[in-house]
């Protein structure tokens, strides 16, 4: 009956203030979310949708619903922006709409919250929860982005969620508050982590993430401690035939094998290079040896990228910002290989997948791992070593194989391995 009451008593606060609430929310540039929905519409047409949400997202419904419900909104440019980071100021202004927080702390004045800050009520409340503290010098830091651990604080106190036993995820406490509040989102179904072993609880918090979490919290709440049944998504199988819509859902919804911006057009995923045969063949057939590395794709578009968890590059500043970089060429219609040599793994795939690619050039297999292990051995002995200065001055060679002429290996500044091609 609380409940109940609650729900009704936030619905009316909607209704009765729906101009307020939407110029927030405009003003804020993030989700309003204050009440719980249901999966129930999900897949229906949705006569405006974001200009920035295809329908490839894997959040598309989700979204949708609860911007149609009034629960959120966008820019007045007709986008929603998933990808934006979330602030703390904004967070506990939506948290405290949608839920009634528990006072656990007395409360104390933050020197950047004065009373004249248009969210002290909500941020003051927040506070109260203790949840979320001020840093060494007192500071709420407003602006500062929320934090995937903050997010697992405040939803786990407003939804009086309570582990019984442990989460999974490597990189946090068992024993600390937020491990606890993390692994009561963890049973409840309310996250999975970041993937299966580790939950990243200092990474930021998108819009659409705090959305979506801030959905099954409601929905849990509502379904008296169930875990919400989101819509299952189709997943079409990879197939040389298959369309590039096709490919996108695969891309938006397999999170095994692809960790990227789920509108990924933004990675230049056209029809020229996705029907490309030996573009489509690296994504593909390729997705069938990736699967059997530590890899990941981190962009299928025109450019092919592909890292392990947790990569840190360790080469000199250059144009490698990661472990594989397969780029097509719109003009000559052949890839560009780019790869960092320091890492045998990431030499192993980048040649099967050149020969993937270029089966006629097999051959250069042998002379591709041969510099590789010569440049990586450079590498580590001088590293340190100002290029100018280096016994290596690079091992790039010229090869001439059919119509190709493919150039090699390593510069003298050490920054990657480039394998590219150019026909004669």
């Amino acid at each position: 009956m609380k409940k109940e009451l609650k729900n009704n008593v936030l619905k009316g606060f909607v209704r009765q203030n729906k101009f307020l609430l939407g110029a927030m929310a405009m003003s804020m540039a993030t989700a309003s979310i204050v009440v719980p929905i249901t999966a129930e519409t999900a897949h229906a047409d949705y006569k405006i949708p974001f200009k920035d949400i295809s329908k490839t997202h894997i959040y598309y419904d989700i979204l949708h619903q609860m911007r149609d419900q009034g629960i959120i909104t966008g820019y007045d440019d007709g986008t929603f922006k998933p990808d934006t980071k979330i602030s703390r100021q904004h967070a506990a202004v939506l948290i405290e709409r949608a839920t009634s927080l528990t006072s656990k702390v007395p409360f104390k004045q933050y020197n950047d919250i004065p009373k004249t800050h248009p969210y002290f009520d909500a941020i003051q409340r927040l506070q109260q929860t203790g949840v979320i503290n001020a840093d060494a010098k007192g500071n709420f830091n407003p602006t500062k982005n929320l934090t995937r651990g903050e997010m697992a604080l405040i939803l786990a106190n407003a939804f009086k969620l309570e582990a019984k036993g442990k989460h999974p995820f490597n990189d946090v406490s068992q024993t600390s508050e937020e491990g606890k509040a993390i692994a009561a989102l963890y049973e409840a179904e309310i996250t999975t982590g970041y993937d299966a072993t580790t939950f990243k609880p200092n990474e930021s918090l998108s819009r659409a993430h705090y959305a979506v979490f801030l959905y099954r919290a409601l929905n849990y709440e509502k379904n008296n401690g169930k875990p919400v049944e989101e819509v299952p998504v189709d997943i079409p199988k990879l197939s040389m035939g298959m369309s590039l819509e096709d490919f996108k859902k695969v891309v938006a919804n397999d999170k095994s094998l692809y960790s990227v911006d789920p509108n990924f057009e933004a990675h230049n995923a056209k029809e020229n290079s996705f029907n490309d045969p030996r573009h489509k063949k690296l994504l593909i057939e390729g997705a069938e040896i990736v699967k059997k590395t530590n890899f990941k794709y981190k962009a299928v578009g025109a450019n092919i990228q592909l890292e392990e968890p947790d990569y840190v590059s360790t080469l000199p500043p250059g144009f490698m910002s990661t472990q594989i970089s397969l780029l097509y060429n719109n003009n000559t219609k052949d890839i560009r290989f780019n790869f960092d040599f320091t890492s045998e793994s990431t030499v192993n795939l980048s040649r099967e997948l050149f020969k993937l690619a270029y089966p006629e050039l097999a051959s250069l297999d042998s002379k591709i791992n041969e510099l590789a292990k010569e440049a990586r051995e450079a590498y580590a002995a001088e590293k340190d070593v100002h290029y100018s200065e280096r016994e290596f001055t690079g091992n790039v060679i010229i090869e001439h194989i059919g119509d190709y002429k493919i150039t090699l290996g390593a510069g003298q500044r050490l920054e990657y391995f480039r394998i590219d091609l150019e026909k004669e």
